[in-house]
């Protein structure tokens, strides 16, 4: 993943906290893989899942590389059109949102464009989204 930012290339996890939990909120489609991802790195293992209606709530602490130590507290939100509009209530106080994107549903990338616009209140103009 090589991520880096700022103008001395610090990565963005060397500014992280080792010592308190990170509120970390996870948005996407319904069917992006939301929940799939979630306990992935919960279990390390893939569990059979079904739609999330409301959202999951797990604790994860990073075992690797920079994130080694730092405990994350992850909310998985349904992503069905009519939860949507609930996505603002959970971000509040919330130290990073993850925003989920299925590349293989090309189809759904304009309307996942939009809800992640809707999120951040941008203009429809400054934001790329680009399938590979």
């Amino acid at each position: 993943m090589g991520t880096t930012m700022g103008k001395n290339g610090g990565h963005f996890l060397d500014a992280l906290p080792s010592q308190a939990t990170l509120h970390v909120v996870m948005l996407g489609l319904d069917s992006a893989g939301k929940t799939t991802a979630l306990y992935r790195l919960k279990f390390d293992q893939y569990l059979n899942t079904v739609p999330t209606i409301g959202f999951n709530c797990e604790k994860i602490q990073g075992t690797a590389g920079r994130a080694k130590g730092i405990h994350f507290l992850i909310w998985d939100v349904g992503g069905q059109e009519k939860l949507r509009p609930l996505w603002r209530s959970y971000t509040r106080c919330t130290d990073g949102i993850l925003f989920v994107v299925d590349s293989v549903d090309v189809e759904r990338m304009e309307e996942a464009k939009m809800e992640l616009l809707r999120m951040a209140k941008c203009p429809d103009n400054q934001v790329s989204i680009t399938p590979y």
